[in-house]
């Protein structure tokens, strides 16, 4: 088989999402492949010997650098989903943040689209959010509106980041994002929860009052009182 017809069939339109995901499921040889989390020459030398490709050494080549570790490969498939939310779905989820009214009782279209995106990655996507809230630490609607979706999904689903996200509110000079941040841990209502809320020692008295209360609250929802 000749290089140019391997390359057109193995990146061909129908192929190109993933090419090598394609050959794992498509070419019964590579079942050994399956079974191992690194390519080995041993195991391409199986391949080669059950195919009629001819151009080992190009087939090697185009293969190796491919598959990587499972701790590497794993990191840069969330480095490149992460890539993909900031270029990507940025954009559309600021300009959502910033039209919504998040109302009791709805699910606002910025929500849904984090919940798609968890779905896709889980750990990209909270990272995403992370970097969101740093970036646009200036910015009291983006901070307010993110604030206001994390605390809205379970907290096994948004941990840690989701919880990083509403102490480091906590920090913030306007007050409403301060609340937020308390909020998402009263919505929670975890015995993680109630134990980070009691280890605050805030220095503005109406919130450490807040806060002293959300503490009351969630020992009696939790039968800890």
């Amino acid at each position: 088989m000749a290089k140019s017809n391997i390359c057109s069939d193995l990146f061909s339109e129908e192929k190109t999402k993933d090419g090598l995901q394609w050959l794992l499921t498509e070419s019964d040889p590579f079942q050994e492949f399956k079974k191992k989390k690194t390519l080995k020459r041993n195991s391409f030398d199986f391949f080669i010997n059950e195919s009629n490709v001819t151009d080992h050494n190009f087939i090697y080549e185009l293969l190796i650098p491919t598959i990587d570790t499972t701790s590497s490969s794993e990191n840069k498939i969330n480095g490149n989903r992460e890539e993909y939310l900031r270029k990507n779905i940025t954009p559309k989820f600021l300009t959502l943040i910033k039209e919504e009214d998040f109302e009791f009782g709805f699910i606002s279209r910025s929500e849904e689209l984090i919940k798609s995106q968890l779905k896709i990655n889980a750990l990209a996507t909270r990272n995403w959010l992370n970097e969101i809230f740093i970036n646009h630490f200036d910015n009291e609607v983006v901070l307010i509106g993110l604030l206001r979706i994390i605390s809205r999904f379970e907290e096994n689903i948004i941990f840690p980041q989701g919880q990083t996200i509403a102490l480091a509110a906590l920090s913030h000079s306007n007050d409403e994002i301060k609340e937020l941040g308390i909020r998402s841990f009263e919505k929670w209502c975890s015995a993680e929860s109630l134990n980070i809320l009691k280890k605050l020692n805030l220095n503005s008295t109406w919130l450490q009052e807040y806060v002293n209360e959300v503490i009351t609250d969630l020992e009696e929802q939790l039968c800890l009182s």
